[in-house]
């Protein structure tokens, strides 16, 4: 699985504060709300500075389907069209990759204690909403090398575990 996700893990690795909380913003998850609403940023080697990150995790589901929506507009593709793609392993983007991969990008700047906290969760961190998409989303059918990994990491919630740690227990999700 990793092969595919190179165009991921090769661009920046950005990390926030807001007020008192210090984010790792993933797509579709807040992103641009919490970028947005960052007081600090940390780029790459600057993470390492970082004592402690949240990281807010999606509904896997929900995210994958409204990643899919978001590419295929910003593409002026079918959102049909675009899971065809996807399902024949020939797309990938990081609207839809796996949560877990944003972890495993993370990783490489990044060795320390994380908590992964719900979606719902970025209401303690900013009233900020950017970018609401109010459309009606096509539902397509969810591919489990995409969500299965991220629904464990939910069993994670509001647990601090050191990141490599929780990268190692799912790891197998990568095979």
């Amino acid at each position: 699985m990793l092969s595919g996700w190179n165009k991921l893990l090769n661009t920046d690795c950005v990390v926030v504060d807001i007020g008192p909380h210090t984010v790792y913003p993933i797509f579709r998850v807040g992103h641009t709300s919490l970028m947005a609403s960052a007081n600090n940023t940390y780029t790459n080697k600057q993470i390492a500075e970082c004592k402690h990150i949240d990281i807010l995790i999606r509904d896997p589901g929900e995210r994958f389907v409204s990643g899919l929506n978001q590419y295929s507009r910003d593409n002026n593709l079918e959102v049909e069209e675009t899971w065809d793609l996807v399902e024949q392993g020939r797309l990938v983007d990081r609207h839809f990759a796996p949560q877990y991969m944003w972890l495993f990008h993370l990783y490489k700047f990044y060795k320390g204690a994380v908590t992964l906290k719900p979606f719902s969760h970025i209401k303690k961190i900013t009233n900020m909403h950017e970018k609401k998409d109010k459309r009606k989303k096509v539902s397509v059918a969810l591919l489990k090398t995409f969500v299965e990994v991220d629904y464990k990491l939910m069993e994670h919630y509001n647990e601090t575990t050191q990141l490599g740690d929780l990268i190692k227990e799912h790891r197998h999700a990568l095979s």
